[in-house]
């Protein structure tokens, strides 16, 4: 008759393998590695004109250019707090590196005033323009469309 194994032989012997066995990487680790990937991809960017503010040390023959990225971000954070009116998409209207216009989607909210909201967002995107590029828009270059509706 053969000697049954003993469960303290089982647990010794897993007990074993684990130690032995190659560690998985930490979560901490494999987050650093995503890091690191991300900031060494580029990301392509167009620079759209801007102006020095008025009393900078600027000379004549310098130029100001702001990345289409950044003028994006900026509008859509701005953008945020209009009641009734989440932002879903932001174009610029480009002539060559000049901004000439906006385009805005959003999803509105049901029973929220959509054109009141619309000429909010437009005002709020116009102001940005002029403060990051010195460049003034008129509200009929600014378009805000409403891609859908939902309730609150």
């Amino acid at each position: 008759m053969a000697n049954p194994v003993e469960p303290d032989s089982v647990l010794a012997r897993a007990a074993t393998e684990l130690r032995d066995a190659p560690q998985e990487p930490t979560w901490v680790d494999i987050s650093s590695s995503i890091i690191a990937k991300v900031r060494n991809t580029t990301r392509r960017t167009w620079p759209i004109d801007s102006a020095f503010p008025p009393g900078s040390e600027a000379g004549t023959g310098d130029t100001l250019k702001i990345s289409d990225h950044i003028v994006k971000t900026t509008l859509r954070r701005a953008l945020a707090g209009v009641h009734g009116a989440q932002p879903t998409e932001i174009d610029l209207h480009l002539d060559d590196h000049a901004c000439i216009g906006l385009f805005i989607a959003v999803i509105g909210v049901y029973g929220v005033d959509l054109q009141a909201a619309g000429d909010e967002l437009a005002r709020i995107a116009i102001d940005v323009v002029t403060d990051l590029l010195g460049a003034t828009l008129d509200r009929d270059v600014v378009e805000v469309r409403v891609d859908d509706i939902e309730e609150r």
